[in-house]
């Protein structure tokens, strides 16, 4: 049950998203989608499903269009006022550096008790993770530490609307 909860504390903020997504989808803004993970059952001696595992992590959690530019990201829960740079998993980091390189719009969006979220780009993220493993820098962020620009509203034209900063960050519209 451990292992469950563990997966799962992240699920009120990417249904948060999700609906954001919808929104947008609804009014034309953008196409996003969640990207699914896939489960294997696990049987008893009798054929019945007492338990799941993940088949294939995937790789982010969501991915899609917007103002005609692929997009990928992540969404991670923190419970405190820091989060670490372990959070994003080596695949994660892999697929958004490729995603990035590639002309995406690549970043981690993040969620602190539900209440402040910011979109932290990719190449930022990036940077410190690889500083922290290298021990020249600190193991995570604190929400202070957060920049202003990153800072996503609540409410507005959509439930949590991460695409504002998005158009900030990498269209430069205001």
């Amino acid at each position: 049950m451990k292992a469950w909860a563990q997966a799962n504390r992240g699920r009120p903020l990417e249904e948060l998203v999700v609906m954001a997504n919808r929104q947008y989808r609804a009014r034309r803004i953008a196409v996003i989608h969640k990207v699914p993970t896939a489960w294997i059952p696990l049987r008893d001696g009798r054929g019945k499903v007492v338990s799941a595992k993940v088949e294939e992590k995937a790789a982010v959690d969501f991915l899609g269009s917007y103002r005609g530019r692929s997009l990928a990201f992540d969404a991670k829960h923190c419970s405190g006022d820091r989060i670490r740079w372990d959070r994003v998993e080596d695949h994660q980091a892999q697929f958004l550096e490729d995603w990035a390189r590639d002309n995406g719009i690549a970043f981690v969006l993040v969620g602190f008790k539900m209440q402040r979220f910011f979109v932290v780009p990719w190449e930022f993220w990036r940077e410190r993770m690889l500083d922290w493993k290298y021990e020249k820098g600190a193991a995570s962020i604190s929400i202070k530490q957060m920049r202003p620009e990153w800072k996503v509203k609540l409410g507005g034209r959509v439930a949590l609307d991460y695409l504002t900063v998005v158009d900030k960050l990498w269209f430069g519209r205001r």
